[in-house]
């Protein structure tokens, strides 16, 4: 039986998406419950302090959503040599969670779709020869160092654009996979939205920032005529509290925490959020153009980058009144623009990206 061991972190959502997603497609690529494969996802991070531990992700999400320039920082501070590996008392214990993870369930592969594993896979193996290790990375176009800067078995990317990254910071050519980024396969059966012949457009609303900045759009996207808007607030219930007290959104529905947004995104025209790897990446899935309205400096440039490049949506931050203006832009003249990045998103979308992930496992497994 093969055993592929997935490491993650619940820091942000789109790493663990990305494990999960991984995993579902290695049990329908292997026969489902009873296949000669074994999979587990686990996050270190779990098995180390959990006070240290809630801490650490309580800080990430107040930084990203609250001080994004003090996140950028921190980025930045990561992406230099001898930074992360400088700490090394402070990440004793999630070095011996790996390692007892890899010991404990003696995996044939392992994935990976957080950076700081491959460097730990370097401080457990050393100069020795341990499991084929893969990084799957989550981030696209401008790629933080801390992905590559270590020897891996190879890195899974989700486009062209960063592979050519990945080859700028030196990695080897034939280390790099172009395989997409693994969105549910639940994308490959959903029709996208069409344009709507009644004239009543639909927009999904994930709000990043404060809960001001989440109030101030909603108010500037209820002037726009014919446009209902459903916004998805998640686990951020105090951004939901202020916006339900609000009576926001105008025209449409408020919704907590879903485990449906591949068919909320395939039923609606356009996407407003900020870019995290693994939205942007299902949002391509789902062929909905995407506007950007908050970012996360560093870690989600290189997402907005490809956003841009690729003409699949804009980038909409600053005034809350941008929104109102940009929207009423891409629907003019008979929705051109938006037809223009609907039409290009169907050149990029790859539905099936972690069935090709699942099967390229596979086939590193010797069992």
């Amino acid at each position: 039986m093969a055993r592929i061991l997935i490491l993650t972190a619940s820091i942000g959502e789109g790493h663990n998406t990305a494990a999960r997603n991984i995993r579902e497609a290695l049990l329908a690529e292997t026969g489902g419950i009873d296949s000669p494969c074994e999979v587990l996802v686990a996050d270190p991070y779990t098995r180390t302090n959990p006070t240290v531990n809630k801490l650490v992700q309580k800080g990430y999400a107040t930084a990203i959503n609250r001080y994004p320039r003090a996140w950028k920082v921190v980025f930045e501070l990561l992406s230099r040599r001898g930074v992360l590996e400088g700490m090394g008392p402070l990440l004793t214990e999630l070095t011996t969670a790996v390692r007892e993870l890899i010991a404990e369930f003696k995996p044939d592969v392992i994935a990976s779709t957080y950076p700081v594993f491959a460097y730990l896979n370097t401080k457990i193996h050393k100069k020795k020869a341990g499991v084929p290790f893969f990084n799957v990375i989550t981030d696209s176009t401008i790629i933080n160092s801390v992905w590559y800067r270590w020897p891996t078995s190879g890195s899974l990317v989700a486009d062209e654009a960063t592979a050519d990254a990945l080859r700028a910071g030196g990695v080897p050519p034939d280390l790099i996979h172009i395989l997409g980024f693994p969105v549910t396969m639940k994308f490959e059966t959903l029709v996208p939205a069409a344009a709507p012949q009644d004239g009543q457009w639909k927009a999904l609303f994930f709000p990043g920032g404060t809960a001001q900045n989440a109030v101030g759009t909603l108010e500037q996207l209820a002037k726009v005529p014919h446009l209902e808007i459903t916004a998805v607030t998640g686990r951020r219930f105090k951004v939901h509290a202020t916006m339900e007290n609000a009576g926001l959104p105008r025209h449409g529905s408020l919704v907590g925490w879903t485990d449906e947004m591949p068919q909320l995104m395939a039923s609606h025209q356009l996407f407003i959020g900020k870019a995290g790897g693994a939205t942007v990446q299902e949002a391509i899935a789902a062929q909905i153009p995407f506007l950007v309205n908050h970012v996360v400096p560093g870690q989600e440039e290189g997402n907005i980058a490809m956003i841009e490049q690729t003409g699949i949506g804009a980038l909409v931050t600053g005034a809350p009144r941008r929104i109102h203006d940009v929207v009423i832009g891409a629907l003019a003249n008979d929705a051109a623009l938006w037809k223009t990045w609907r039409a290009n998103l169907a050149c990029l979308q790859k539905p099936s990206a972690s069935r090709s992930i699942a099967r390229f496992l596979l086939d590193r497994c010797p069992r």
